[in-house]
């Protein structure tokens, strides 16, 4: 008898966490973030990039942006850090600022951080 309910109260607690898993998918598919709310990272036109490049983000309204490079974890190069206005905006940089490597790029604001990678071949 005692194995009986030890079995039905396991049966119980994995029915109850597939149902919680369930709604949890439910939830995240229905759109719960807000992308309206986010600046939008393009990713670079020309990979290995060599030479110019054009970093592009289009800001949904007026938000502080800092635009890092990083090798790794580590920042080795911040192309900006102020306020942008709403709509599309372009950071140019020259690629023989940095050696030849993969790096990843991208922005923060108060609410998220997007990278990109990126190679440079000079």
């Amino acid at each position: 008898m005692e194995m009986l309910i030890e079995f039905l109260v396991a049966t119980l607690v994995i029915l109850i966490a597939i149902i919680a898993y369930r709604f949890l998918l439910r939830y995240l598919s229905k759109g719960g973030v807000d992308q309206a709310l986010y600046c939008e990272l393009y990713s670079l036109d020309i990979e290995p990039a060599s030479g110019e490049v054009s970093f592009y983000f289009v800001c949904p309204k007026t938000i502080h942006v800092t635009f890092h490079i990083w090798k790794a974890d580590e920042v080795v190069l911040q192309l900006t850090d102020k306020e942008y206005e709403q709509g599309g905006h372009l950071l140019k940089f020259q690629t023989s600022e940095l050696p030849n490597g993969t790096y990843y790029f991208g922005i923060e604001t108060s609410k998220q951080k997007t990278q990109k990678r990126f190679t440079i071949q000079n």
